[in-house]
């Protein structure tokens, strides 16, 4: 090969606390496992330099100084100028063949490479309106834009899911031709402990946005916390945006029922999964849903909304109700699934067949083989 591979991970943010850093990381760790790292090297600020290494000890990383970002405007525009000014001059220091953004916000011209971006959705777009939630008109035209420069700039596009790919597709279709769907990289079965015997509370993650509906999860608990002794922990910051989340329980009286964690670390996070009786999900819009699917692999019973992609990414084999705003019809799924006897047999057929489509070390090897497409290897 006549130049390297290079990942662009500026995007990640400084504690790694969403599921596009989890991505970068499981996707990064499948490349180094797999022995694909030698022609690879990867670009970052210098707050994301330690746990790269630590992921992909010798490999090749490119490390940025990053600015003093005050909000969240200031972080888009300091990476649309890393795209826009620097990057161009690592691709022709570094002999660099293609470079893969992790996320959007590409920059505002074409690189002299092959270019491939990672959007991992567009529901800003494709759902602008969502039961009780509605994209400002500023945002949606911003991120009609930034989608459309992205899309029309890099040479190819990857899709997280085949509902992803329609709504790409069909939002964007003079781009069409470019879209590739590859599902996300997930790294738990590390974690997965036989039985449980000792699971109890309900459980969900992600709390930080509003398009996740967890209000709903807390109205239809509130309904069946007499008829259960499990708890609802909620995993997650709650910035202000959804404060109110913390208001209603509060107000309800819920305080002794209803615990939230704030961010968890990995471990973490993976061992109260690992002790709960139930994860729920009941998010209005999903481009892939990681939790769920690391849920079920890990041997837990999910409930999920019936929504199209929550549908596809955990193969029809896990619990659904919808709509995904009723709190009645969640609080009466919600019983169902603590009734229900699971046999520890099934959980595990479930994890297998799961962890097998989504392994990151198979899911990093079909990014290495499209990688090389593009490149004409």
């Amino acid at each position: 090969m006549n130049g390297k591979i290079a990942l662009n991970y500026i995007y990640l943010s400084p504690h790694h606390a969403g599921g596009k850093d989890q991505v970068g990381l499981n996707l990064l760790k499948g490349f180094y496992e797999n022995k694909d790292i030698s022609d690879i090297c990867i670009i970052c600020f210098e707050y994301s330099e330690k746990s790269l290494r630590c992921i992909a000890p010798g490999a090749e990383i490119i490390v940025l100084k990053s600015p003093r970002i005050q909000n969240e405007l200031q972080r888009y525009l300091y990476i649309c100028y890393t795209n826009t000014i620097l990057i161009p001059k690592i691709i022709r220091k570094y002999k660099i063949s293609l470079l893969f953004h992790l996320s959007c916000n590409t920059g505002i011209h074409k690189q002299r490479v092959t270019s491939v971006v990672l959007p991992h959705d567009i529901k800003q777009i494709a759902h602008r309106k969502l039961p009780g939630l509605t994209v400002p008109f500023y945002k949606y035209i911003l991120f009609k834009i930034m989608y459309y420069m992205d899309f029309k700039l890099n040479d190819g596009i990857i899709a997280i899911s085949e509902v992803d790919r329609r709504e790409i597709q069909t939002c964007y279709p003079s781009c069409a031709s470019k879209v590739f769907q590859i599902y996300n990289p997930i790294d738990c079965a590390c974690f997965h402990e036989n039985g449980t015997c000792e699971a109890q509370n309900i459980i969900a993650i992600n709390l930080q946005f509003l398009h996740k509906n967890v209000i709903t999860l807390i109205k239809a608990f509130e309904k069946v916390k007499e008829k259960i002794d499990d708890n609802l922990i909620l995993v997650g910051d709650v910035p202000e945006r959804v404060s109110f989340l913390k208001e209603y329980v509060i107000k309800n009286n819920l305080q002794k029922r209803v615990k939230f964690t704030g961010f968890l670390s990995d471990s973490e996070r993976i061992s109260l999964l690992q002790k709960s009786r139930l994860y729920v999900n009941p998010t209005l819009y999903e481009g892939f849903g990681m939790t769920a699917v690391e849920a079920m692999i890990l041997g837990v019973p999910v409930l999920v909304s019936k929504i199209e992609t929550n549908y596809e990414v955990t193969l029809g084999m896990c619990e659904y109700y919808e709509p995904a705003e009723d709190s009645d019809i969640l609080a009466a799924k919600i019983l169902e699934c603590m009734d229900k006897p699971i046999k520890d047999m099934d959980l595990e057929k479930i994890s297998q067949q799961i962890y097998g489509k989504y392994n990151y070390k198979i899911i990093a090897k079909q990014y290495r083989n499209y990688f090389m497409r593009m490149i004409g290897k």
